[in-house]
């Protein structure tokens, strides 16, 4: 029996010390984030070279040649007014994503005979273009792009992804193991040896001014000496960070999760999936492969966020109006 309650204590030791890990780890973690706009926008400087006539800062005069109505009738513009066209990298266009998001179905279509290349938004012509089916394809969507450009909102994405919280696996300095000390037992052999050299169980020392609990040691693995500091910083459970995870989910934070290349494949793979099971958006970025989580967001959340002036958006991404304001 007093061997099952050593190993009781151990176990509750054990899972204490691990706890305490992960509540140092999480505590503070997720900072509360205002999701209505009402915090102060943060001043991000963005120089964008922009290609696309559609790109033109608000306020400023628009050349003559950027403002070009591209004709369409009143009935076509309200059919893709809701449309916002989302721009990523090198002035690249996601049709697809920007149609899909706004519940329209945009599809191609070329006429070999005809050597005509067109655009249809629910089986509606919205633009098309004479020639090779290369040279149509391209002439038709540079078309469409600047359709979209002159009578819808658009979104551009600044940077892959905006963080205040960049995730390493190792414990930072500070993070050191803390030890919960347990008093000695009557039972244990040592308190009743130092009962008949006439301790009473005080704090040691004449004055009894000296420690009244044991010195906490730590497990060691290693050949180096007791209280020597180990080179090695303390690897964090990976627990932690799937609590840290779940935390961002319920939170309303939106900068995005940036974990280091620490992590392991098979650790990777994990925080991925828990990010999947909570709707978070996990994707592997750069040529080191990081696991960057961020907040799934809507097209049109995006564009409100930015247009209330939030920061964490604002910093990753700028919203451009339709050159054609009459119609909004």
């Amino acid at each position: 029996m007093p061997v099952e309650r050593a190993s009781k204590r151990k176990s509750n030791g054990e899972l204490s010390w691990k706890s305490k890990i992960i509540r140092q780890f999480v505590n503070g973690w997720i900072e509360s984030d205002n999701v209505d706009g009402t915090e102060a926008p943060a001043k991000v400087e963005v120089k964008p070279s922009y290609n696309y006539p559609n790109f033109v800062k608000s306020g400023e005069e628009k050349p003559a040649a950027t403002v070009t109505d591209p004709g369409l009738d009143k009935r076509t513009v309200r059919r893709i007014e809701d449309v916002i066209a989302y721009f990523y990298g090198e002035d690249r266009i996601s049709l697809k994503l920007s149609f899909e998001q706004a519940g329209l179905l945009l599809e191609t279509h070329y006429d070999e005979a005809g050597q005509v290349f067109r655009y249809t938004v629910n089986e509606h012509e919205i633009c098309r273009a004479v020639g090779p089916q290369q040279e149509a394809h391209t002439k038709a969507r540079d078309e469409l792009v600047r359709i979209l450009g002159y009578y819808c909102y658009s979104v551009r994405r600044l940077k892959e992804f905006h963080t205040r919280r960049n995730v390493f696996r190792k414990m930072t300095e500070g993070g050191k193991q803390k030890f919960k000390d347990h008093k000695i037992e009557e039972g244990n052999i040592g308190f009743r040896m130092l009962q008949k050299q006439g301790w009473s169980g005080g704090s040691l020392g004449s004055s009894e001014e000296g420690i009244l609990e044991p010195i906490g040691v730590q497990k060691k693995n290693n050949k180096v000496g007791l209280g020597a500091e180990s080179s090695e910083p303390q690897k964090i459970p990976l627990e932690a960070f799937m609590l840290a995870i779940k935390q961002y989910a319920a939170g309303n934070a939106l900068y995005d999760l940036v974990f280091s290349p620490q992590f392991t494949v098979h650790q990777v793979q994990k925080l991925r999936d828990l990010a999947s099971s909570l709707k978070l958006f996990p994707q592997m970025i750069g040529k080191k492969k990081q696991l960057v989580i961020s907040k799934k967001l809507s097209l049109r959340e995006i564009k409100e966020g930015v247009l209330k002036g939030h920061s964490d958006l604002s910093a990753k991404y700028a919203v451009i109006p339709p050159i054609n304001q009459s119609f909004k």
